[in-house]
């Protein structure tokens, strides 16, 4: 149960690190540190910078860069800025016979911001312009592949299923918990200026 102002249990620190944990996930930390996790495996160490700014309400983290150890033996590294005026957004994987690249924009999130949703034209939702497909590079060439649909809806519909139905959650409490760990992590290691390893049970 979260503590609560009632019990006292609401403690200056604790504020913090919700205030940490939301700064980092507005700057989109969450969901690039859940896809290294579903791409790569559990985090066993990470390392972080962050940029402070300083605005009138104090000091703030505008921007990160993250390093993830990955228990696979991968290593992931994930970067966002939100005061050096660059719109971009960019993926890139380095593997043994290649890389993939791709910057493909949040074409659901446009949508709609555009006034348009999934319900009315579920089959044509979610898919990225051709000319942000990704490029898969080999030693036969380079290769443009197309993007999958987008669905952001079935999170919502698996969700409401697991309220009213009792099935399995899309994303379980765990999963969640591991992706907070590493956010928790970042602040230390950017306070501290080292590596952090984190807990096996995570």
């Amino acid at each position: 149960m979260a503590p609560s102002v009632e019990s006292g249990g609401c403690t200056r620190e604790w504020i913090l690190t919700i205030q940490r944990r939301w700064n980092l996930a507005s700057q989109g930390a969450f969901s690039e540190i859940s896809g290294a996790i579903w791409l790569f495996g559990p985090a066993v160490s990470v390392h972080a910078h962050l940029d402070m700014a300083d605005l009138a309400q104090g000091p703030t983290d505008a921007g990160f860069i993250i390093t993830l150890r990955h228990e696979s033996g991968a290593c992931s590294q994930l970067s966002s800025s939100k005061i050096n005026r660059l719109a971009a957004k960019e993926y890139v994987l380095y593997g043994e016979s290649g890389s993939y690249s791709s910057s493909q924009s949040d074409v659901q999130a446009q949508s709609v911001f555009a006034g348009r949703y999934p319900a009315e034209d579920p089959d044509g939702w979610g898919f990225e312009d051709r000319t942000r497909w990704g490029t898969l590079r080999t030693a036969a060439g380079e290769q443009r592949i197309p993007s999958e649909q987008g669905r952001y809806h079935d999170y919502y519909e698996g969700f409401a299923r697991a309220v009213w139905d009792g099935t399995e959650p899309p994303v379980s409490a765990e999963e969640a918990m591991a992706v907070l760990a590493v956010l928790d992590a970042a602040w230390v290691s950017a306070e501290a200026g080292r590596e952090v390893k984190l807990d096996s049970r995570n």
